[in-house]
């Protein structure tokens, strides 16, 4: 064996150790094992001597001193050995060892599933925690396929773990036996199974490397997947449905091409190991004699090869499946890596909401990106309402997003009261804001469900009073089972402006300090955005609004309005003061009223 070879194999070896280690109750598993295997080793060779109480032929077999041995055993325990009483025993020995065998698969089969349930758990936990860069550049199928499929990869590669010592300690107990029952056939079992191990080997290796390319196409299945089902609606009506099907099911042809290498080879693998022990045991009967084998040693021998092929053959097969779960569990270990170092960093200090919201020249840009904010400085008073109003790309919601923590700033300070945005609890912080986004995000559950998730204990009477406040009654009384009607997947069951009035109440409901609207109306028609923001005019003073909108008209009883343009304020005021200055706000306002000209914007 050269020294590559036996560098991978001490690798994988440490490998394998460090998954066991990691596994619960792996002390355990070993342990029931070590004992099992103590127990075939007393218990098969006792065969022997019962075998030869049944000789029947005269013959003196050599295989007395095995009976004297056991006759002494007995003799010093007090009994007097007899057919029965080493039958009883070495059956006893013999079904005690396979039910501890039983109690260590049991055991190394929940560690598994409770190690797939806690691989789920952390990648939620830490997902939850990143910072939010990291998620905008994350693949939603990749963390999906992470939850679906390789928690439970993983967990099944510590469970192989466990099985390759399992069936590594059985092995080496029944050889043991094998030793004592003939030196000769040890030798030729050793020839064959080391010839099998470098050939399994070697097969293994194949396997591992099928089984990357298994799994990095299946996760691109997997954001195919989430592609499809995010845009439906743009594919089932577009021309482009027929391009896009084409390269999934060229994806998902490589899995299969991939998955049927990996199955032929482990199906391989069992026939030529099942084929090398049969032909084995025909040659130590057809060898009988030029191995010096007696009758009732050769029963036995048979007995331990027909045991001990299976085991061999789960080793392999246990070896072959953890290399087949190694690019799996490789994979979600770097994901739950990067998603530690990618982990949100914030302070331990917390916000008083009677206090202001000051940015101190911020500045800020995306990763190889240019600047988005230019050295803005502005206030947001407490129990006051603010717009943001600008141009697309001005960077109005990068300055929501800066509010909320999600992102920090490339230069400048944020203060909330006299707290540095790098000193604030922001995990708490965000526990008192209700944030309505352009993309309303609704779950799949009833319209009841929806209203009230996050709110525990939440009266009836103040969903009540918020869905009157918001027309929602209204849609209520129109849907087949009022409030406990299931609205589907995003709530495809509503249109985009429902959805809207939906979300609207769900942020009131969460009694928030502060609410922040990112173009939150922008699917409701004129009259239905007047009601709309009627109805969010009647929290003015009760708790800070920060808006960000579009169109003019939603903002206008704004206690102050921020005008952004090419990512700096322009323009500070109330409405009406803005538009008497001509400005920018009043360019926007002529457009928008239908009285402005698009070839001569002030600047």
């Amino acid at each position: 064996m050269n020294t590559s070879v036996s560098s991978e194999l001490l690798r994988k070896l440490k490998y394998i150790i460090t998954l066991i280690v990691k596994t619960p109750r792996f002390g355990w598993i070993i342990s029931l094992q070590v004992l099992s295997g103590f127990l075939t080793v007393a218990g098969i060779p006792m065969l022997v001597p019962v075998l030869e109480y049944t000789r029947t032929d005269g013959v003196a077999g050599d295989k007395s001193a095995t009976l004297d041995l056991f006759s002494k055993i007995l003799n010093t325990l007090g009994l007097e050995p007899s057919f029965y009483k080493l039958l009883f025993i070495a059956s006893l020995l013999i079904i005690s060892s396979q039910i501890l065998i039983f109690l260590s698969t049991i055991v190394a089969n929940f560690s598994q599933q409770r190690l797939s349930m806690e691989y789920r758990k952390k990648i939620f936990r830490s997902y939850s925690a990143v910072d939010w860069l990291w998620i905008t550049m994350d693949k939603s199928g990749e963390m999906n396929h992470a939850v679906l499929r390789e928690a439970d990869g993983a967990g099944v590669a510590h469970l192989n773990s466990q099985r390759i010592v399992i069936y590594m300690i059985q092995v080496t107990a029944f050889m043991f036996i094998v030793i004592r029952l003939s030196f000769s056939v040890t030798l030729l079992a050793f020839a064959l199974y080391g010839i099998l191990f470098l050939i399994n080997v070697r097969n293994a290796n194949h396997v591992r490397r099928l089984s990357k390319i298994f799994n990095e196409t299946y996760k691109k299945v997997a954001n195919a997947t989430i592609n499809l089902l995010q845009n439906k609606k743009f594919f089932k009506s577009s021309m482009l449905l027929d391009a896009f099907l084409t390269k999934v099911f060229d994806y998902v042809d490589e899995t299969v091409r991939a998955k049927k290498l990996i199955i032929l080879r482990e199906e391989l693998q069992n026939l030529w190991t099942f084929l090398a022990t049969f032909i084995f045991i025909v040659l130590l009967m057809g060898l009988r004699g030029i191995l010096g084998l007696g009758f009732s040693e050769l029963l036995v021998v048979l007995l331990v090869f027909m045991r001990l092929g299976p085991y061999f053959n789960n080793l392999f097969t246990a070896y072959l499946a953890l290399n087949t779960q190694v690019p799996i569990h490789r994979s979600i270990e770097e994901r739950l890596n990067n998603l530690e170092q990618n982990k949100e960093v914030y302070g331990n200090e917390n916000f008083h909401y009677d206090r202001p919201i000051r940015f101190n020249d911020v500045s800020f840009k995306y990763p190889e990106g240019k600047n988005v904010i230019n050295k803005i400085s502005l206030e947001v008073e407490p129990l006051q309402s603010v717009a943001f109003v600008g141009s697309s790309g001005a960077g109005k919601s990068t300055i929501l997003d800066l509010i909320l923590g999600l992102l920090k700033p490339g230069s400048g300070k944020i203060y909330y009261g006299d707290i540095p945005y790098d000193r604030l609890d922001t995990g708490s912080f965000r526990k008192n804001i209700a944030y309505v986004s352009q993309e309303v995000t609704l779950l799949d559950g009833t319209l009841l469900e929806n209203l009230t998730i996050g709110c525990k204990n939440v009266n009836d009477d103040i969903v009540t009073d918020i869905c009157k406040r918001f027309y929602i009654d209204r849609l209520i009384s129109e849907l087949p089972d009022g409030i406990h009607t299931e609205i589907g997947e995003n709530g495809i069951k509503l249109s985009g402006g429902q959805k809207e009035m939906v979300a609207l109440a769900r942020a009131l409901i969460m009694k928030p300090k502060i609410l922040i609207l990112d173009e939150a109306t922008s699917e409701l028609d004129s009259e239905t955005e007047q009601l709309m923001q009627e109805a969010i005019k009647g929290y003015c003073h009760e708790m800070t609004i920060i808006m960000v909108a579009h169109r003019l008209s939603t903002v206008k009883f704004a206690d102050k309005i921020f005008v952004i343009e090419k990512g700096v304020i322009c323009e500070t005021g109330k409405y009406d003061e803005l538009l008497k200055k001509k400005g920018r706000l009043h360019y926007l306002d002529s457009l928008q009223s239908g009285t402005g000209t698009i070839s001569a914007p002030p600047r």
